[in-house]
């Protein structure tokens, strides 16, 4: 476990809950594996029977559940409101080649952490012009 990360986000919860007394009994963190575009995506192959769900940035408890159902209908070869959906066969396109992609997400990585301060320090109720600028650049929208 990454003891600097979970110091981090247990700092953080104390700066945005500063009245709540609470202590924290598990932490977890890991690598998140994103798509590209950082759009969810189904694809099925009826030929092979086998599907794929991924892409759940940030939305992995409610998306995984509809994803599922998703998978479910387009394995029985039901034409639904589900299998008509957007993130049905979407091209979420490749990543850059290595290292382009490491260097490009630990960079966003350090931008995002610089944002953060810049707006901590100003005790900022706003997006900084610097997260935002990092959002387009990391293929965000927000």
């Amino acid at each position: 476990m990454d003891a600097r990360t979970v110091r981090t986000l247990r700092e953080r919860l104390h700066l945005f809950f500063p009245d709540v007394r609470f202590t924290i009994e598990h932490a977890w963190r890991g690598a998140i594996g994103v798509t590209r575009d950082w759009c969810a995506g189904i694809t099925f192959d009826p030929a092979t029977g086998i599907g794929v769900a991924r892409g759940f940035a940030g939305h992995g408890v409610t998306a995984t559940q509809l994803a599922a159902r998703t998978l479910l209908d387009r394995a029985a070869g039901r034409d639904t409101a589900l299998t008509r959906l957007p993130w049905n066969d979407h091209d979420s396109g490749r990543w850059e080649p290595e290292p382009l992609r490491w260097i490009g997400v630990h960079a966003m990585y350090r931008l995002f952490g610089f944002a953060d301060r810049w707006e901590e320090s100003r005790h900022s109720q706003d997006t900084s012009l610097i997260a935002r600028f990092g959002s387009r650049l990391a293929g965000l929208s927000e």
